[in-house]
């Protein structure tokens, strides 16, 4: 059984990708929220302001994840130079 640390958290590479990760949940989400299933305030919107509030959504969700996973990334960073990173025990499986 081998025995590997994470001892840093590239943000760069969550920077990228996750963005975009954020945006189709955020889209699903806001979906649901404003029109599959809306709110009670949402329900007396037109479809203009029902879209605009789905686009506004989608872009503060997008934004808004995509920051507090790269200070959750820069916390762990920083505490794991302090303590040691996360310990994995990977083991190979024969089929």
């Amino acid at each position: 059984m081998a025995s590997y640390e994470v001892k840093n958290i590239g943000i760069k590479s969550l920077v990228k990708g996750l963005p975009i990760v954020f945006v189709i949940l955020g889209a699903l989400i806001g979906l649901f929220t404003f029109f599959i299933f809306p709110t009670e305030i949402a329900a007396n919107l037109t479809f203009g302001a029902k879209f605009l509030s789905w686009a506004i959504f989608v872009v503060l969700y997008a934004v808004l994840m995509a920051l507090g996973i790269v200070i959750v990334a820069a916390l762990y960073n920083w505490i794991s130079k302090k303590t040691g990173g996360i310990s994995i025990d990977i083991e190979e499986v024969q089929e």
